[in-house]
């Protein structure tokens, strides 16, 4: 799904609970399939140069500390209170990116319009949502590299990179507080590396439209799902 439309974590994070891990475990043993998943594509985009190393250090070290606190909190939040927090997140994740328009198109980042230390607070802020909870985490980065004048293309290896370099703090302080179930984990590793080789084609087979609309449609039962169970 996150090859396809974007947002897996909507639907992978629901289903670990249904299945019946804790709500925090849920949550850190989805961050292993985060991490192996973007790996690959971080290292895709270091290598074609698609953005510079200045100013992705900068924006992957303000995600990294807020993403550092996101994870200790949702430690620390009860079940109940997380799930009414995913619902909301994940219904307001399908209405906003209906109605956000695409960053523009465009290669390597220059110097962003925005100034320097309003982008990093924003990053800081997205590290902190990622560590949270993760889910739909792209579409913010891509919404703060879009207001800082950054093509789609910068923007999006900016994105990969940060969700990297978070996932593993967040996996690391979820580890530490025994919140990671390994086997698990990497199952979902490898349904997602799968996804990722197939995702392609099944957007050309279907077209993109449906298969959003699927997602949408997939999330927003969830959504409902989860409430219901507090």
């Amino acid at each position: 799904m996150n090859t396809i439309a974007g947002g897996g974590s909507f639907l992978t994070l629901p289903l670990l609970i249904f299945l019946g891990l804790p709500h925090h475990v849920a949550n850190g043993t989805n961050r292993l399939a985060i991490l192996i998943q973007s790996a690959g594509a971080a290292a895709a985009f270091r290598r074609a140069g698609a953005v510079g190393t200045p100013l992705l250090l900068r924006l992957g070290l303000c995600a990294v500390v807020g993403a550092g606190a996101g994870s200790l909190l949702a430690l620390r939040v009860g079940e109940a209170a997380f799930l009414r927090v995913l619902s909301v997140v994940m219904i307001a994740f399908t209405v906003i990116p209906l109605l956000a328009r695409r960053p523009a198109p465009g290669g390597k980042a220059t110097a962003p319009d925005r100034p320097g230390l309003a982008l990093g607070a924003a990053f800081l802020g997205v590290g902190f949502y990622g560590g949270f909870l993760q889910a739909g985490v792209g579409f913010l980065a891509l919404g703060a590299t879009s207001w800082a004048g950054i093509p789609l293309v910068a923007g999006n290896a900016i994105k990969v990179a940060c969700v990297f370099l978070f996932s593993v703090v967040s996996l690391g302080v979820f580890a530490a507080g025994g919140a990671v179930h390994w086997g698990v984990g990497l199952a979902l590793s490898v349904g997602t590396l799968a996804g990722a080789l197939v995702g392609a084609r099944l957007t050309l087979a279907a077209g993109e439209r449906v298969l959003r609309g699927v997602v949408s449609a997939l999330t927003l039962a969830f959504a409902v799902a989860l409430w219901l169970r507090t």
